[in-house]
């Protein structure tokens, strides 16, 4: 499971990365400005999630869900610039669903991780 943690988590966040460089080129609002620069900070906080899905996937599930809460914050200022090109929209979608799933993976493998009791290391 954490492989789909890692894939969910990679490919929700690089659709947020695509997505935010593309409302930043066709952007010229400050709304849309501000809204590609959130949405490109939440592609970036979800992939240092999905790093962390190994060790930790209860702060995996943690960051990817405020990557959610980021990219859906802005999304009124982003969807009319995305909304021309319905690739570049349906990717965005895409993107926050991937997240919302990678968010829901992660917090249902929160138990599964290795912790130090089980393992037998000290702290």
């Amino acid at each position: 499971m954490h492989t789909t943690l890692r894939f969910v988590g990679v490919l929700g966040g690089a659709l947020a990365l695509v997505c935010g460089a593309a409302a930043l080129v066709v952007g010229g609002r400050d709304t849309v400005i501000v809204g590609a620069l959130v949405t490109f900070l939440a592609g970036v906080v979800a992939i240092v999630g999905t790093a962390l899905a190994g060790a930790r996937p209860g702060l995996a599930a943690l960051l990817m869900i405020v990557a959610v809460l980021l990219a859906g914050s802005v999304a009124p200022g982003v969807i009319p610039a995305l909304a021309d090109t319905a690739v570049i929209f349906m990717a965005y979608l895409a993107g926050l669903g991937l997240l919302i799933l990678g968010a829901i993976v992660g917090f249902r493998e929160r138990k599964t991780a290795p912790t130090a009791a089980l393992t037998g290391l000290q702290a």
